[in-house]
């Protein structure tokens, strides 16, 4: 397995260095500065925008974004930053907006450049968000839909790169031309993407799995692959109560549901460790995925890739209890896997604007 994975890992850097290579372009100076609120948003921004777009990030990893004040930093970032984008769902967000003039694109606000619900973004409904569950969303939210973690969907990240194509068009109409080719190209890498994940649910099945999440966020990762999630152990600063955690012990005891969904901030709440006992408990498997926080991961697309090759090797037994060792074949595969269907969209929609 050591020389499997080694091998597989060595492909996976190789196919990376090819990628790179043919996308060397002189230096250019960017001419617009975006400022996003996480770094998903960055990735994002950085589709589209390309060579011309100098991304930063306004609040630093590690920080549990819910729980986060607003930081000074990020007032100084965005009064320098010529375009904001934001998730439209933390606090501090509303904070900022107040506090400086420029220009942002967020969700469902009538102050923004613009929104993304106007380029197909959608929130899904609440994971647990029936009997008793539907009295603890209710608590923290005015409505059931789902404001976590929402710009995992692909169909989601579509519509912030979309908006900000868009806002930036209005900053730099000269640039048009660069901005839709950029998110033409992030078009067929989802499209790669969606296909790659079709074809991990034909060999895995995992459209007819069921899972619990740790933290809301987590449902549109398990939505995007096609599982289905029964549900979730934390919302917000509220803990499952223990009739409900009794009814996900009594769903798990008769197989209804499959597995156990976390990701990076849900390791920094409470629910992180209810899921760690769940999956000692019941001898469960549990899937630790990227969210919020990319830590080195390119873009979208990589982040996705890896949460594909973490549920495979997870639902294999390479990920234990709290996060433990890692398949790195199975990984390492999903990766090359989803390297060569990225590179084949790209080459094509290359070849398309040149002929």
């Amino acid at each position: 397995m050591k020389r499997g994975a080694c091998t597989v890992l060595l492909l996976l850097c190789a196919m990376s260095f090819a990628v790179a290579i043919p996308f060397t372009t002189a230096q250019v100076t960017p001419s617009v500065k975006v400022a996003a609120s996480i770094e998903p948003l960055a990735g994002l921004a950085g589709e589209v925008g390309g060579t011309h777009v100098l991304t930063s990030v306004l609040l630093p990893e590690g920080i549990e974004p819910h729980a986060a004040s607003l930081p000074p930093q990020a007032v100084t970032d965005a009064e320098d930053a010529d375009l904001l984008v934001l998730t439209g769902h933390f606090p501090w967000e509303q904070d900022l907006v107040s506090q400086v003039s420029t220009p942002y694109v967020t969700l469902e606000d009538v102050s923004a450049l613009e929104n993304y619900e106007d380029y197909g973004a959608r929130l899904s409904d609440m994971p647990g968000a029936h009997d008793e569950g539907e009295a603890m969303v209710a608590a923290q939210h005015e409505h059931e839909e789902n404001p976590h973690g929402w710009w995992l969907l692909p169909t989601n990240a579509l519509a912030i790169a979309n908006a900000t194509r868009a806002a930036l068009t209005i900053l730099n109409s000269s640039l048009s031309p660069f901005w839709e080719a950029n998110f033409d190209t992030f078009y067929s890498d989802v499209e790669a993407l969606l296909q790659l994940v079709n074809n991990a649910d034909a060999a895995s099945r995992f459209s007819s799995m069921t899972a619990v999440v740790v933290s809301p966020a987590e449902a549109y990762i398990a939505e995007a692959f096609g599982i289905q999630v029964e549900a979730v152990l934390q919302v917000d600063e509220v803990l499952v109560s223990g009739a409900e955690l009794l009814e996900i012990q009594a769903s798990i005891r008769n197989g209804t549901i499959n597995l156990i969904i976390g990701s990076d901030v849900a390791r920094l709440q409470a629910g992180g460790e209810y899921a760690v006992q769940l999956s000692e408990d019941y001898d469960l498997p549990l899937v630790w995925c990227r969210a919020v926080f990319f830590e080195g991961l390119a873009d979208y697309i990589a982040v996705m890739t890896y949460n594909l090759g973490s549920l495979t090797s997870g639902m294999d037994g390479g990920i234990g209890p709290g996060g433990g060792p890692v398949n790195l074949a199975l990984i390492g595969l999903a990766g090359v896997f989803g390297l060569v269907a990225v590179l084949e969209a790209i080459i094509l929609v290359r070849r398309a604007q040149n002929e």
